[in-house]
Formats: structure tokens, sequence, C-alpha cells
């Protein structure tokens, strides 16, 4: 083996095992908080860490249920992130169109105003936000939970404009010359042949609206009505010193699985919402 091969096949070598060594150490908090959530609470600390239960139980979702509303707080995610991500479509897809498929004074500069909302930080808005909802009295309700999340659309309606662009304009020619309207166009036309990326936005809008913890942290504060990562962080404060970590755990996979599994159905509307962009540039 030359000199060149050897150096080249001992690179290749060191930069795998650090690929590797950091996958392991993403993954391990992953597979311990699995690993946890199934194993009876006395023998989580008392024995070495393990990555398998050696006595699988499903004690531990009693367990919390009994300490904590964990279903409500599950059903309360489910809702919120359902809604943030419905409104964020029907105001998204709409304008996605109209920048991408329609002509009218002021597009351009109106478009960019969409994209310098990317760039403004979310945190400078809270205090104003909080203000106007306790102010509305809609405090520790879900319309503050969900309203407020809704409007920052700047990435989906880029996303939404780069997809109906994409799309070929003889399609639309002719719809027109059949006498098809703009809505017809938008309905019948566009939104079929752009589904993968409405599909993938779903995904990205609903994990957005998922992990939301400060914002809800600041207007939810009944327990009844908390989401699943606020609630991971109250049942944390509320045991203390003396948390029970095998409930906590099972209530942490439960904050966790909804959204891997909506990822992994969704990956292929992903995969197909991002191809076509990568093929045509």
């Amino acid at each position: 083996m030359s000199a060149a091969l050897f150096s080249r096949a001992f690179h290749r070598a060191v930069l795998h095992g650090v690929l590797l060594i950091t996958s392991l150490a993403t993954v391990f908090p992953l597979m311990w908080m699995i690993t946890a959530a199934f194993t009876p609470n006395d023998l989580i600390t008392a024995r070495a860490i393990r990555l398998w239960p050696e006595e699988p139980t499903l004690a531990n979702f009693a367990e919390a249920a009994s300490r904590h509303p964990i279903w409500t707080w599950l059903w309360n995610s489910i809702l919120t992130a359902t809604l943030i991500t419905v409104g964020k479509l029907v105001l998204a897809v709409p304008a996605g169109f109209a920048f991408g498929r329609m002509s009218f004074p002021g597009r351009q500069t109106l478009f960019w105003f969409v994209i310098a909302t990317m760039s403004f930080p979310t945190v400078l808005a809270i205090i104003p936000t909080y203000i106007a909802v306790v102010k509305l009295q809609a405090f520790d309700t879900y319309g503050a939970m969900i309203v407020p999340s809704i409007p920052y659309i700047g990435f989906y309606v880029f996303y939404m404009r780069q997809a109906f662009r994409s799309l070929p304009s003889s399609m639309f020619e002719a719809a027109r010359m059949d006498g098809a309207g703009l809505w017809r166009q938008f309905t019948e036309i566009g939104i079929p042949n752009v589904l993968p990326a409405i599909a993938a936005l779903s995904v990205i809008s609903f994990m957005g609206a998922w992990n939301i913890y400060l914002w809800g942290q600041l207007v939810l504060e009944d327990r009844f009505k908390k989401t699943l990562t606020t609630g991971v962080a109250a049942f944390a404060d509320l045991e203390g010193a003396d948390r029970v970590w095998g409930p906590l755990m099972a209530t942490s996979l439960l904050s966790v699985v909804p959204v891997l599994l909506i990822f992994l159905l969704a990956q292929r509307f992903i995969v197909e919402a991002l191809a076509p962009g990568a093929d045509e540039r």
C-alpha cells in the first residue's frame, strides 16, 4: 500500500471513529431514558448504568400518572401543536402561492419584508405579547398558547413560495385558458402538486410547536393546562431532591415518542419535498 493510500485510509478511519463516538454520546441519553422508563424505580440508581431494562415494567407510567396529570399534558401537547401547525399552514400556503404565482403592486417589497421577519429575535416580542395576553384576559388559556405562536411564518412563506415557483408555468397557463380563476388554480393545481412540501412544513411546524417551553411557562399556570414540555419541568421541580427517576423518565419518553413517530412516518414526504428542489438547482 502506498503512503498516499495509507494516509487516506488512516484519515478516513479516524473520521469514522470520531463520528461513531459522537453518535454514541448523542444517543446515550436517549437510550438511558428509555431504559429508566421501563426499569423499576428502586433499581435505576441501585445498579450500574445499563442500556436495557433488566426487569421491564410499566409501573413507572402508572406512578407518573398518579402523581401528575401526564395524560392530560399529552392531550394538551397534541391539541396545541396541531392547532398551531394548522394555523401556520392556513396563512403560509396561500401567501406562498400569492408571492410565487400572482402579480400585484409591491409584491417584491412585501415579500422581502416577510423574509426580514425571519431575522427578528422572537424573544424580543415575549414581553409585549405577554402584556397583550394579560390585558385581553387570555392568560392561562389555550388561546394564549396557540394564537401568538402562529404568526411566526417567515420561513414557511418563503418555502411555499419556492415550492409554487418550481411548478411549470404551462400548467397554470393551460388552466387560465380553460377559464380557471385564481382559486381553482390554487386548490386544483397548486396544492395537489406541492403536497410533499406542505407535509414537510407540517412536520417542522409540529415539532417546533411541540417543543415550545418558555412561552408555555409564562402563560400556562394551571397544572391541568400544561403541555408535556412544561409538565416535565414542573414534574422535576415539584419532586425536588426526592424526585423519582423512573416516573420522570417515563413522562420524558411520552414527550419524545409522538414527535419521533410523526417524523418517521413523514420521512418520505420530506425527501420528496427536498429532492425536486435539489434537482432543479
